[in-house]
């Protein structure tokens, strides 16, 4: 359906509307480092949690959603939906800490934890690397989910990037984390509005849930397990290879991709928002508002369309361009307008976090470490807004040159799943040291990508899995730095025992921790177990409601009131 005037004009209102809120903020964000990348470390929980949520939800985000539902069914999503209990873990070992810590990134961290030069090169190489390969392969599939997104409508790959290129250069790179947050809250409405209005008009054209609920016995995938199972459980068959298949990438999902990938302890992201936060307080409840709305009620809507898609459009085999085509197909001139208006803000709400998380990562932990130590705010935040436009450019080249989201999604997963239990353990054991940290980097960067090649060139003769490559990736890296932690460099204990009086982290400290007060952990899994209960009972029950399946509705609900009552309790009571 090409687009009419009164669509083009919602759009430009909407962008308008962004570019002022950016130039708002620009003179405020401008004034130092600490608004520019912190918003003054003064962020409510609600705000932090939403920023959150609304960061992590992009362009890309329905279009991966609809095509692993397509092709796995929605259990195919455990690749992602694994991660709730990780966040829950930071929620609730990790915020706090982070908090206290009162480092600007992530990446400073380094020095703070360990001690020598094995520090300074862990921090530089990973300000380089997150700056310049991990935010710039997210931008990339993002810009690309954009691309994919306009193609629906007609417009060139090549004119989208510049567009792209062009609004991120003169909006996010004037606002800082001020701006950031601020147009998250706007974009987070707007996108999940979008989102819940194309489901709307889908299902209304399409029968309601009644023939949803329907059609579902027939929806079955290439697999043949239902699209609509939430879990590849039923119909139990090891002797098929393709249940195989999807049942240990589900158990490896659920028992060590949540405790071993990139963002094991929160990630840049989450990370910069919990030490924007005014408080500990603040900075935990905004990460569960985070956890409960990403994982439990948000990814609905894009099920409901995806599971519509696979009889509206069974021939597709294109499957990043199915969301897009609903898109196109129910939605008439100024709906279609407020649609791609919605698109534009979950795409500019994680253009912006990335390009001025990336530029933290450079300026405060490499140019002014490294280079420039003496300069004025001013001249860092000069250079922070060049080197986000550098590195949107960048992602810009990495969406020219690819084609499929879910690839770079699951290759970027894989390339530090290696070192995802070094960055909790490092919070929790003095043997972690930095040596031990850059052999985990080092070995899983190399395994990821030997194992990629391998698969594209046929080196064995056989196809390694995804859940096969994460596997051996975690084995081998595990081997390496936990080999390196024992017969390399300690930390040196001064430096240990100076971070466990600013952070009172829990955990194996040995002789380091004596003398020196410290939080218990016992309880704090009591906590996770109730926050598991309440985002895994939501977001199954939501589930079951919609798919008439009262008994498995009863105990997920169950399970809900259950931890909520709990996490309620114990929160009031503040036992940690």
């Amino acid at each position: 359906m090409p687009l009419q005037f009164v669509d083009f004009a919602i759009i430009a209102a909407y962008l308008a509307l962004m570019l002022g809120m950016g130039l708002a903020f620009s003179r405020r964000a401008g004034s130092s480092t600490q608004e520019f990348f912190l918003s003054g470390r003064s962020l409510p929980w609600w705000v932090a949690g939403t920023s959150m949520a609304a960061t992590t939800f992009a362009s890309d985000t329905p279009l991966v959603v609809t095509e692993i539902v397509r092709s796995e069914g929605i259990s195919g999503n455990w690749v992602w939906f694994n991660f709730a209990i990780s966040h829950l873990v930071t929620t609730f070992f990790l915020a706090k800490l982070w908090h206290r810590s009162g480092v600007t990134t992530d990446v400073e961290f380094c020095e703070m934890r360990y001690s020598g030069r094995g520090a300074a090169a862990l921090r530089g190489a990973k300000g380089i690397f997150y700056a310049f390969i991990t935010n710039v392969v997210v931008l990339g599939w993002v810009i690309l989910a954009m691309t994919a997104i306009a193609g629906i409508f007609g417009v060139p790959k090549w004119m989208t990037l510049l567009v792209c290129i062009a609004l991120a250069s003169t909006y996010a790179s004037l606002a800082g984390l001020w701006g950031v947050v601020a147009t998250d809250m706007l974009q987070f409405v707007v996108a999940m509005g979008g989102a819940v209005l194309l489901a709307f008009k889908v299902l209304g054209a399409e029968g309601g849930m009644a023939g949803l609920r329907e059609r579902l016995p027939n929806l079955l995938d290439g697999a043949g397990r239902q699209a609509a199972e939430m879990a590849p459980l039923t119909g139990f068959d090891w002797a098929s290879p393709a249940f195989r298949g999807a049942f240990m990438g589900f158990a490896v999902a659920v028992l060590v991709q949540w405790w071993s990938w990139k963002y094991s302890d929160g990630g840049g992201v989450l990370i910069q928002r919990m030490n924007a936060a005014k408080s500990e307080r603040d900075s935990r409840l905004g990460m569960l508002w985070f956890v409960i709305v990403t994982y439990a009620i948000r990814p609905w809507p894009w099920f409901l369309v995806a599971l519509a898609s696979l009889w509206v459009f069974p021939e597709m085999t294109d499957h990043k361009a199915v969301y897009p085509a609903m898109m196109a197909k129910y939605l008439g001139p100024g709906w279609l307008g407020l649609m791609l208006a919605a698109m534009l803000a979950a795409f500019m709400s994680t253009i912006d976090t990335h390009m001025n998380l990336a530029s933290s990562y450079f300026v405060h932990d490499v140019y002014r470490r490294f280079w420039k130590k003496d300069a004025s705010e001013k001249h860092y935040v000069r250079i922070a807004r060049i080197t986000g436009v550098v590195v949107v450019i960048l992602g810009s080249m990495v969406a020219w040159l690819n084609n499929s989201i879910s690839f770079l999604f699951v290759f970027l997963l894989q390339l530090v799943a290696g070192a995802g239990a070094v960055f909790l353990l490092r919070w929790f054991w003095w043997r972690i040291n930095a040596w031990s940290e850059i052999a985990a980097m080092a070995s899983s960067l190399i395994v990821a990508t030997l194992l990629n090649l391998a698969n594209k060139g046929d080196w064995f003769g056989y196809q390694f899995s995804t859940w096969e490559i994460f596997v051996w990736n975690v084995g081998i890296s595990g081997a390496v730095w936990m080999t390196v932690a024992f017969v390399g460099p300690a930390t040196d204990s001064t430096k240990l025992r100076a971070f466990l009086t600013q952070t009172r982290a829990p955990g194996f400290w040995g002789a380091h921790g004596e003398g020196i007060e410290r939080e218990s952990a016992g309880g704090v899994w009591i906590n996770v177990l109730a926050g598991i209960a309440v985002v895994y009972g939501l977001l199954f029950g939501i589930g079951f409601a919609f798919f008439g399946m009262p008994l498995p509705l009863i105990w997920a609900s169950s399970a809900f009131i259950l931890g909520g009552f709990t996490l309620v309790y114990r929160m009031r009571q503040a036992v940690d």
